[in-house]
């Protein structure tokens, strides 16, 4: 039985989106919602549901209190147009005549679930088969996991470690520690940080020498959640170049240090390679004859190699990441220090230049970029990717007063209709073939993207107004051809609303909500049609 007195408390603090809809003389009103949904629905209190404009939600609700039984939808944004999509649950309440007299409407967000999980899980296989040791800590501060190179690193246990501040770790100095979190702050307001070599501690109180990179991780509003501190053991390395830089003399000695740890190659003061060692070759499938005495570059490098010479014609170490490739043309990737010796009178003489096989982690960080960049079904770019690539078009055509583009924002109209008949997994091979067909409607340079669901975008690059009417009228008709899904024969059909740069909107968002509301007119005008935005 509802009684508000009763339910108020319970429900003005449940942490999912809930809101109490009131049947009165036949009609709905909105009459309370909790702090969740406060924010969306705060100031319809006591108005009245208009049918027309939300007729699924209104549908719902009256169904709920003819059965007098909860009714679940999915993928619904009831709260707002940007939102991810809902479990939908409508539960009706009844007086004390055992009438339903409201209808309680609380939301799940569940789109992401699934992708969020396997991010999860890859990034778990990540941190616990990379040799780097890896920190993540949230924004104030707090430890939210570490791997196992860090617990061999720095000796602290993970269980140690997970909750606390960074700074009970001690592992920075007293020294540092100030200089420390001025880097941190700088990296929280979204200032990139190079790497950079220090000494850091373990538990125990032993230093080591580390190279240190910071990164910020975003969330897919992209928000600041977290940030990464990867922490690589230098200490060899240092110690080689100490050896180097210090005396000729001792050359044969070091390079023997080296060649059991990593690629060598030597080269005198002109760039000439003198020497390349063993593992080099095995990394390169070079032989000794086909480099010695030909220049660096001719070593498999494809780099711009301007901002290298002049580093290490200075007398400094040069350190950075490099992409090579073997003699067979096989691309690799390697962390390189290239470390200038000098004589008695402080004339370099020789480059030594160490290489670290990275093509792993390389080919790992691609491929974590992609996944967060790019929708998983499709492989299309999300909706993160529109908006970066989005602005970017926008600020080309600020500087360009003839910049002219065209948005189109396509919209499946019986996409549910398949879901609901055939599976979800018929759906899914359904996206996928939708998505094949637009990619053969477009030309090179137009750019498709899915924002979610059955919805994608199109950015066109157009000269003209007729151009886009051709090309929009070529996707519509694509679109409504038949489809064979697995031995289904589908027959579906697509809405598309269309805005322009720069008579429809100069910023992002009015372009995609004038496109937005120009599908919807269509909707409203019976489907299966294209508008151009009109104000």
């Amino acid at each position: 039985m509802y009684s508000e007195g009763i339910f108020q408390f319970y429900f003005m603090n449940m942490p999912q989106p809930v809101i109490v809809i009131q049947q009165k003389r036949h009609q709905l009103y909105y009459k309370e919602c909790n702090k969740a949904a406060q924010q969306f629905f705060d100031k319809m209190k006591d108005k009245i549901i208009n049918k027309e404009e939300n007729l699924l939600f209104y549908t719902l609700c009256e169904k709920a209190i003819a059965t007098k039984e909860p009714i679940q939808y999915q993928y619904i944004q009831l709260f707002h147009p940007e939102r991810h999509a809902y479990e939908v649950t409508f539960t009706p309440l009844f007086n004390q005549a055992t009438t339903p007299s409201h209808v309680l409407v609380m939301a799940q967000e569940i789109h992401y679930k699934k992708t969020q999980e396997e991010s999860t899980r890859l990034l778990d296989a990540f941190l616990e088969n990379t040799v780097d040791a890896i920190l993540i800590a949230d924004c104030n501060e707090k430890v939210l996991t570490v791997n196992g190179a860090f617990e061999k690193l720095f000796q602290w246990r993970k269980e140690e470690v997970i909750g606390k501040s960074r700074q009970e770790m001690d592992i920075v100095s007293k020294e540092e520690g100030k200089e420390n979190l001025k880097l941190i702050k700088e990296l929280k307001n979204g200032k990139p940080l190079p790497p950079y070599e220090t000494v850091r501690y373990t538990k125990s109180g032993e230093s080591v020498c580390v190279s240190v990179s910071c990164s910020p991780i975003y969330d897919d509003q992209n928000q600041l959640v977290a940030y990464s501190v990867i922490y690589r053991d230098i200490t060899p390395q240092k110690e080689a170049e100490e050896q180097l830089a210090y005396t000729m003399k001792e050359l044969e000695n070091i390079k023997y240090a080296l060649d059991e740890s990593a690629s060598v190659m030597i080269l005198d003061a002109n760039g000439t390679i003198t020497y390349i060692n063993d593992m080099y070759i095995r990394y390169s499938d070079y032989q000794k004859e086909d480099l010695l005495g030909k220049y660096y570059r001719d070593a498999g490098l494809r780099h711009d190699l301007s901002e290298l010479r002049e580093t290490i014609k200075s007398g400094k170490v040069w350190r950075g990441e490099l992409e090579m490739w073997t003699k067979h043309n096989q691309l690799y990737w390697v962390s390189n220090t290239i470390v200038p010796l000098k004589d008695i009178d402080g004339n370099i003489t020789y480059y030594v230049s160490i290489h670290n096989d990275i093509t792993e982690q390389k080919a790992l960080e691609n491929k974590l970029h992609f996944e967060a960049t790019h929708d998983s079904l499709t492989g299309l770019p999300n909706r993160a990717m529109l908006l970066k690539e989005l602005n970017k078009v926008i600020e080309k055509g600020q500087r360009k007063s003839d910049e002219f583009f065209a948005l189109l924002f396509l919209d499946c109209d019986n996409f549910k209709q398949i879901n609901d008949e055939y599976g979800h997994h018929i759906g899914d091979e359904f996206l996928k073939a939708y998505t094949k067909r637009l990619k053969s409607c477009v030309r090179k340079g137009d750019r498709i993207y899915r924002l979610g669901g059955d919805e994608f975008i199109i950015i066109l690059n157009v000269t003209n107004g007729r151009e886009i009417e051709q090309i929009a009228r070529r996707i519509h008709v694509s679109l409504q051809q038949s489809w064979n899904v697995r031995g289904y024969c589908l027959r579906t059909t697509t809405t598309i609303g269309v805005s322009i740069y720069p008579e429809d909107g100069e910023s992002a968002a009015s372009l995609l909500k004038n496109a937005d509301d120009a599908l919807y007119k269509g909707k409203r005008e019976g489907k299966n049609n294209y508008i151009l935005y009109q104000t």
